[in-house]
C-alpha cells in the first residue's frame, strides 16, 4: 500500500483532494497516521459516480477500518480512539446530511435558485435507529 499527498494535485478531483477535503494528510509514519491508503481511495473514488458520494463512501470505509479501535491506558499512557471515531462519525452525520444526489422540496424560488432542504435522498427509506455505523 502507498501513502502520498501532493498539495499540488489537491485542484484535480483525486486522491490528493479527497486527502485534503477529509484532513488525512498526516503521514508520520502513514501507515499508522493515514485514514486510508492510496489504491483504497482511488477504488472508492472509480466506484462511486459523483464527488459528493465517493466522498461519503470514503467517511464510511474509514469508520469501518476504525470502528474496531477502543480506547485503553497502560500506566500513565492512554489512548482515546473514540475521539478519532467522534471526529469522522461527524464528518459522516454532515455529509450524509447534505444534498447527495437529492431532489429539494420547494419551498420557494429566488432568482431561479430553489430553496430549502433535500426531501427525496439516497437510502431515505433506511431506519436510522437500526443502522449504526
Amino acid at each position: 500500500m502507498t501513502y502520498s499527498y501532493d498539495p499540488e494535485k489537491a485542484k484535480e478531483n483525486g486522491i490528493d483532494r479527497m486527502r485534503l477535503e477529509l484532513g488525512d494528510t498526516q503521514f508520520n509514519p502513514a501507515e499508522l497516521t493515514a485514514a486510508l491508503s492510496d489504491e483504497e481511495y482511488a477504488a472508492i473514488i472509480d466506484m462511486n459516480p459523483g464527488w459528493k458520494k465517493a466522498k461519503l463512501k470514503c467517511v464510511e470505509a474509514i469508520l469501518m477500518k476504525f470502528s474496531h479501535q477502543t480506547d485503553m491506558k497502560v500506566g500513565p499512557v492512554s489512548y482515546d480512539f473514540s475521539d478519532r471515531i467522534n471526529f469522522w462519525k461527524t464528518i459522516y452525520d454532515n455529509l450524509k446530511g447534505s444534498s447527495i444526489g437529492g431532489i429539494p422540496v420547494l419551498y420557494g424560488s429566488v432568482g431561479g435558485k430553489i430553496e430549502g432542504k433535500m426531501y427525496f435522498h439516497e437510502d431515505m427509506q433506511t431506519n436510522p435507529r437500526k443502522v449504526k455505523i
